[in-house]
């Protein structure tokens, strides 16, 4: 079990492990009810994140990535074992 602090605000911070348990990401819409007189139930809505575009459900998927983008593609490229260097330039 986790507990939350709620601010002045009447804002929660929801546990990093709880969110990538249940995949909630930036966006998401989380639906509210009470049960029991006295427990919160939070429900995760998908479907508002699939009416995003292939981009923008996409980006910053490799943002926690020890290298840049390019450093990426370029350690991708010399392990293929095909000759680039030709294309460098173009």
């Amino acid at each position: 079990m986790y507990k939350v602090i709620v601010s002045s605000r009447g804002q929660v911070v929801i546990p990093s492990k709880l969110r990538k348990g249940l995949n909630i990401k930036e966006g998401d819409v989380l639906s509210v009810d009470i049960e029991g007189g006295s427990r919160l139930v939070f429900r995760v809505n998908r479907k508002d994140r699939s009416k995003k575009g292939v981009v923008a459900q996409t980006a910053g998927l490799l943002s926690d990535m020890e290298m840049s983008g390019l450093e990426y593609v370029e350690s991708i490229r010399k392990g293929s074992g095909r000759r680039l260097d030709g294309f460098e330039n173009c």
